[in-house]
């Protein structure tokens, strides 16, 4: 076989020869601009947390999210697009021509599963770049940078397994991909973003964009379907998400900014991005970008109920934001923007130099979620338990402790919440006394309390019911201390609940 019936080719990566290649496989070769996404990408995997050595070309390769946006339209214009892709692979190891085949060879010789831990190692995502000059960057799955320095991403359970040559990669990504005006607007590849993780971590399969725009237009129209080029409205953005048969959640800021952002948390930790829906002072049009992670600190969000409650509650601060937004590429770096007017706002700022222009300051207009249905409890609710649950918290730990406490939220299925209580510093015989006499909903909401960062207890909450004004009981299933000589004063305030 000769090198050009090969349908491989290996480079070494650069900045330059990504550029390169990305606009031979789009077409767009020649042309005076290149898009700030393609510029975006090789920004971030030149970064010296990513470090690229090596990019494999993959071509032709089908892709299921292009192919159905060229059959359902590229296919019926004059003159249509290659219903053909690229995928590019990228290492951050240094592969040859040679080396791949000898790696192959070894696979296929009795160290398949050597081989392919060998290259997952070392295997920093892929990018399907699709024959479209103005749009190239199609489905993207990229590894994101090391979760140290207190960063959470809102990452499937499971890799995404990456089929090569016979091998198998395995690569922890959110889905991200560029906006095309004729198939999709940047709501589309917001909602896509977010339905492909969380419908990933239900066992599902993800949509494609053009079935995304589809659902959104199905029962709610104000423009053509196709070209997408109008947009899509808040009203539409929730009835995808609907029509993907999950339960949209949507919450403004309103006069209570700490409460925005312990929710915007709460899904983040759930492994749920959040769908913010923001616009810019100098655009009428509103924009959408979906938030994927973030990154905590030791500043404090404190949260202070209405004065018929007194309480507050505090918990570490999100210090960065990580968004996938079309305009920019994926896990763009964003903070938030308290004013002196006491609006939030968010400003991204770019990990890379050169994207100086996207920084301005963003109004946001609503955030908006994807829940699985049974989840009828919100985040708002959730906020709502740990403040009634405080007074107690702060009996138990005295004058000394008091101010000194700390909430995290999220919601999680009840295996994962008890593999999390199996690990935790809970002691193993009240914990197997516990996981053998408790009954819990598929998803439950989980409460952390802390003394500054060492743990407290867990609170288990029913997801599955919704949370109803005094003297109803909150829908709490168990709680757990860490210490023992707490369960006796816990089980005075909360008798209906499992305590142990």
């Amino acid at each position: 076989m000769t090198k050009s019936q090969l349908n491989l080719r290996i480079i070494p990566f650069s900045k330059g020869a990504l550029q390169e290649e990305i606009c031979r496989a789009s077409l767009s070769l020649g042309q005076s601009e290149i898009p700030t996404q393609v510029n975006y990408l090789c920004s971030y995997l030149s970064h010296p947390e990513a470090k690229a050595q090596t990019i494999i070309i993959e071509h032709p390769y089908v892709d299921r999210h292009y192919l159905e946006e060229y059959t359902n339209y590229y296919a019926t214009t004059l003159h249509p697009p290659n219903p053909k892709t690229t995928r590019f692979h990228y290492f951050s190891c240094e592969l040859s021509e040679e080396r791949l085949t000898q790696l192959i060879i070894s696979a296929s010789s009795g160290h398949y599963t050597d081989v392919c831990s060998s290259l997952t190692a070392q295997y920093l995502g892929f990018s399907v770049i699709r024959p479209l000059p103005d749009a190239p960057i199609g489905r993207t799955i990229l590894a994101t940078f090391s979760a140290h320095d207190r960063r959470c991403y809102t990452l499937p359970p499971h890799p995404y397994k990456v089929h090569f040559c016979g091998l198998t990669f395995l690569i922890n990504g959110v889905p991200f991909q560029q906006q095309e005006q004729a198939v999709g607007a940047c709501a589309t590849t917001a909602i896509w973003s977010a339905l492909a993780q969380v419908m990933r971590h239900d066992g599902g399969r993800a949509p494609t964009p053009f079935a995304v725009t589809e659902a959104a237009t199905r029962n709610w129209l104000s423009d053509r379907v196709f070209p997408a080029a109008s947009g899509l409205k808040k009203e539409q953005i929730l009835e995808a998400i609907r029509q993907f048969n999950y339960s949209p959640l949507c919450f403004e800021i309103k006069e209570n900014v700490a409460l925005f952002e312990l929710s915007v948390k709460c899904y983040l930790r759930s492994g749920i991005p959040v769908i913010l829906e923001i616009h810019y002072d100098n655009h009428l049009e509103t924009h959408a970008v979906t938030i994927v992670g973030f990154r905590d600190d030791d500043s404090v969000i404190e949260f202070k109920a209405k004065e018929s409650l007194s309480y507050s509650l505090n918990s570490s601060g999100l210090c960065r934001l990580y968004v996938h937004d079309d305009r920019l590429g994926p896990y763009a770096r964003a903070e938030w923007l308290i004013e002196e007017d006491g609006f939030l706002k968010l400003k991204f700022v770019p990990q890379m130099p050169g994207f100086e222009k996207f920084e301005a300051k963003a109004c946001i207009v609503a955030a908006m979620v994807p829940l699985y249905p049974k989840i009828r409890l919100s985040a708002q609710d959730l906020v709502g338990f740990a403040g009634e649950l405080q007074p107690m918290f702060r009996e138990i730990v005295g004058p000394e402790s008091r101010e000194k406490l700390n909430i995290d939220l999220q919601f999680c299925l009840a295996g994962e919440c008890l593999e999390t209580l199996c690990k935790s510093e809970i002691p193993a015989d009240r914990y197997a006394q516990f996981a053998q006499r408790v009954v819990l909903s598929r998803y439950v909401g989980l409460i952390t309390y802390y003394v500054e960062d060492q743990l407290l207890a867990y609170i288990i909450c029913d997801s599955t019911d919704m949370h109803r004004s005094a003297p109803a009981t909150a829908p709490l299933l168990a709680i757990i201390p860490k210490y023992s000589e707490h369960i006796e004063s816990l089980t005075k305030y909360q008798p209906d609940a499992l305590i142990v």
